[in-house]
């Protein structure tokens, strides 16, 4: 599978708070979500044809001490046409921005006008899904009160209902580990999100980062990949279906809180980038959007021997008498995000292609350096980043 660990550190402490909305924008890269400059941003037109636009908000509980964390607006077009002079509109008027306050999530793409501000999103096709995650920074004490986002496009929407979400904004009692997932849809491509042809092969990224109070001390992923959609290779530590379609993989490293992510020079991390080397069939059908690819993050907390936790955070395997289990998450909202892979038309290529596999160098490369937000010159390059492990297995097993 050619399974990549990229580690990041990333930290939300208040002598950094001047740097969230960055740091933001940058876990935000795995979600392939492009912006367009401020001044193209008008009311939306209607045009002829149709499409359905699906709005969703997460992740917008934290935890009981944390300074911060990201919430995601989350947007589907699930009609069957292009949407085009996409916005999002977010009302922050019963929000109280003495508790919790929700910064532009990019000052060139989003214009402000008193409690609400609006950001212009790249047209997205049938099937597309864009994650819009936006910074929710910790204040004051109190009842934060909600957040409200509407989206909006240039053509006329039949199914206007889900259009709007409003999302409660808590700050938990209780302290915990706080697991936030997003995966973008495949293949992701400099300008968005590309094509990869029936038989061939693209990349699946995703990021799991902890905003919340409490580290955890192991991993459990689930990747679901969509019908017609198998894994290359097989990871020792994980366990497939029969179809090869979906995985369980177990793993011993830890994630401690973003708020405690500050030491550049230390092997301890909040956020991990993986990717997953996945095939398109040969018969699948095209052109296509398939859907159904679910990523599940669950943090693993030691059950015994509590002292050596946090030297534990960065093992390969638990120390004898030592037991997993699982972790109460402080918002459970966040720990999935679908995506989908993107086929292109019978005989016509994809923008992807057979990726070469040649160890740690390739991945390197095409893991890290393409991972990027395309769109309106909003583009951030993971390579770019401070601190970069890699983890490749040395015991995988091809599946074809």
């Amino acid at each position: 599978m050619v399974f990549l660990l990229v580690f990041l550190n990333i930290s939300l402490t208040e002598s950094s708070l001047m740097n969230v909305r960055t740091r933001a924008l940058a876990f935000a890269g795995a979600a392939a979500i492009g912006f367009v400059a401020a001044g193209a941003l008008a009311a939306p037109a209607l045009a002829a044809g149709s499409t359905d636009l699906s709005l969703t908000l997460s992740g917008t509980t934290l935890a009981a001490t944390t300074s911060g964390k990201l919430a995601t607006a989350s947007v589907t077009n699930k009609g069957t046409e292009t949407a085009t002079g996409i916005v999002i509109t977010f009302d922050l008027s019963d929000l109280d921005t003495d508790v919790v306050s929700v910064p532009s999530p990019d000052e060139e793409a989003c214009e402000q006008d008193g409690s609400k501000f609006t950001c212009g999103v790249v047209d997205l096709k049938p099937g597309q899904n864009a994650d819009l995650p936006f910074v929710l920074i910790r204040v004051g004490d109190g009842e934060p009160g909600s957040v409200t986002a509407t989206v909006a496009h240039e053509g006329e929407d039949p199914e206007a209902g889900n259009n709007k979400a409003t999302a409660k904004v808590n700050i938990s009692d209780t302290t915990g580990p706080d697991l936030t997932v997003l995966a973008p849809d495949v293949p992701i491509e400099e300008g968005g999100i590309g094509t990869v042809a029936p038989g061939e092969q693209a990349e699946l990224f995703y990021r799991v980062a902890n905003f919340g109070d409490e580290a955890v001390h192991g991993l459990k992923l689930t990747i679901q990949l969509p019908e017609h959609v198998t894994f290359v290779e097989q990871e020792d530590g994980c366990e497939y279906d029969a179809d090869n379609r979906k995985a369980t993989c177990g793993y011993d490293f830890g994630l401690i809180p973003a708020d405690e992510d500050s030491n550049t020079e230390d092997e301890l991390y909040s956020l991990a980038d993986f990717v997953n080397l996945i095939k398109v069939a040969e018969d699948a059908p095209a052109p296509a959007v398939l859907d159904g690819g679910v990523v599940s993050a669950e943090g693993i907390v030691l059950e015994k021997q509590p002292e050596v936790a946090a030297q534990r955070i960065t093992a390969a395997a638990l120390p004898e008498g030592v037991e997993g289990g699982s972790a109460k998450d402080v918002d459970e909202s966040d720990n999935t995000d679908e995506f989908s892979v993107h086929v292109a038309k019978a005989g016509g290529g994809g923008g992807g292609g057979e990726l070469p596999v040649t160890g740690v160098q390739a991945g390197l490369i095409g893991g890290v350096g393409l991972l990027v937000v395309a769109g309106g010159g909003t583009m951030l390059l993971m390579a770019r980043r401070r601190r970069v492990v890699l983890a490749v297995p040395d015991d995988e097993k091809p599946t074809a």
